[in-house]
């Protein structure tokens, strides 16, 4: 067992080694009293290191159990207990922080407290937590510290209690999209297109010709006519589309809860539960760190929303690890079940030019490619006052020039690049999602 002492302990420690040093100089009586006193000094102070070595023995066999819920939403407030055990017949007062996500704040109650535990007993903590930001967030250490009584001496130890929390976008961004989606069109189901074929809604009456089907005759124009007619319906037409999420560290830099990784977070949540009641079919990848990209394949259905949901609470963008878009859009092909001319959507800040390059083979594959770009000037003033915002524009006219480089890059390579601030992520992707859809669809 190692001990730490306290200045209080340190000082004792001198003043005993003082008196008991100045008693054997002195040739008089006091001589005797001052070594007296500095072997009372040491005694007391060996008495308390004993006391603190039996509490020792509780307190590494306390066991000390967490339990939170696994995923919230981040409007959420996630209550966090504390169990502490003592299987020991001795009694333990001992100080106990639990290290809680760095991404969380404190609400109510307190993660630090002194807390005493009965010999064969427990004792529980409880506070309260919210999170400050979307994704995977972990736990730490709980770390002991038992002093003796008289302060002299400490003992710490650290309890390895590891467990992690998923944040998921608040549920009213589903519902604003879900909301859009009823005030874009009168009725929230499948989208009819300019082509003809099986659907639902009336276009035309033409004459029969070999091989239509039979259901679809008129019999009133033909009765009228005299001739076979048949109707001309507007063809059920979904939109088949992918969202492909970079979450890359540029993404995530800034005050958590506002950086460029939050809002696209929830510009997505919005976005599919928008194409889920749009009746449109659609799938995601998330491109994070070393590993491979995540890809949930195109489908229509409500669990679909759900697994985009769980994918982007797991979001943990690491500040080395930058994952690589074009290994993100090899996979979304490989694994996508991309359809023909599917709407392809590309949610990243594009740090570099580079990573153009890695959308050529979704062109070169007649997919309809639209990078919507969180562009750093614009969320970075976002929440500056007039003059700040001011000033700041005028420094990132140099930023400009790069990105307007970028822009024509990009149309060069018939990619369409939007750069969008806060407020317009969300817009910028229903217009274009229905800008397709008035072109006849996917």
């Amino acid at each position: 067992m190692v001990f730490k002492r306290t200045p209080r302990g340190t000082t004792i420690l001198l003043l005993a080694s003082a008196l008991v040093t100045l008693g054997l100089v002195e040739i008089n009586g006091s001589g005797l009293a001052l070594v007296y006193a500095g072997v009372g000094l040491f005694l007391y102070y060996y008495t308390a290191r004993l006391v603190l070595q039996l509490q020792m023995v509780s307190v590494n066999r306390l066991e000390v159990l967490r339990e939170h819920s696994n995923r919230i939403s981040e409007t959420d407030t996630m209550n966090v207990s504390l169990t502490i055990k003592n299987s020991t017949f001795l009694g333990v007062r001992t100080e106990l922080l639990d290290s809680y996500p760095n991404y969380f704040k404190l609400k109510t109650g307190s993660n630090s407290v002194i807390v005493g535990v009965p010999g064969h007993g427990q004792s529980i903590l409880e506070y309260d937590v919210e999170p400050t930001s979307i994704g995977k967030n972990d736990f730490g250490k709980v770390h002991l510290t038992t002093r003796d009584l008289a302060g002299l001496l400490f003992y710490e130890r650290d309890i390895p209690l590891s467990s992690t929390v998923e944040v998921i976008p608040q549920a009213r961004e589903a519902m604003r999209g879900s909301l859009t989606a009823i005030a874009v069109s009168d009725y929230a189901g499948p989208q009819t297109s300019k082509k003809k074929g099986e659907g639902m809604e009336f276009t035309d009456i033409r004459e029969y010709t070999y091989g239509d089907p039979y259901k679809r005759i008129e019999w009133k124009s033909t009765a009228r006519t005299r001739q076979l007619m048949v109707r001309e319906l507007y063809a059920e037409t979904p939109l088949n589309v992918m969202i492909l999420l970079d979450a890359a560290p540029s993404m995530a830099y800034g005050e958590r809860g506002k950086t460029k990784l939050d809002y696209s977070a929830r510009a997505v949540v919005s976005l599919v539960a928008y194409l889920s009641r749009r009746g449109d079919f659609f799938g995601f990848t998330l491109v994070q760190g070393n590993g491979p990209a995540k890809v949930l394949p195109i489908a229509r259905a409500q669990l679909q929303i759900g697994r985009i949901f769980l994918e982007l609470g797991r979001l943990a963008p690491n500040p080395t690890n930058k994952g690589r878009l074009d290994q993100g859009v090899r996979r979304a092909v490989q694994l996508g079940r991309l359809k023909s001319r599917t709407l392809f959507f590309v949610v990243s800040d594009l740090e570099t030019r580079g990573d153009l390059a890695a959308l050529r083979q979704l062109v070169a594959m007649n997919h309809e490619v639209i990078i919507v770009s969180p562009y750093s000037p614009l969320f970075e003033a976002h929440h500056l006052k007039r003059l700040d915002r001011m000033i700041y524009s005028i420094n990132a006219s140099q930023q400009w020039k790069e990105r307007s480089k970028m822009v024509h890059e990009a149309s060069r390579l018939e990619i369409s690049l939007l750069n969008v601030g806060p407020k317009d992520l969300f817009p910028q992707l229903v217009a274009r999602v229905e800008e397709q859809r008035r072109r006849g669809g996917s």
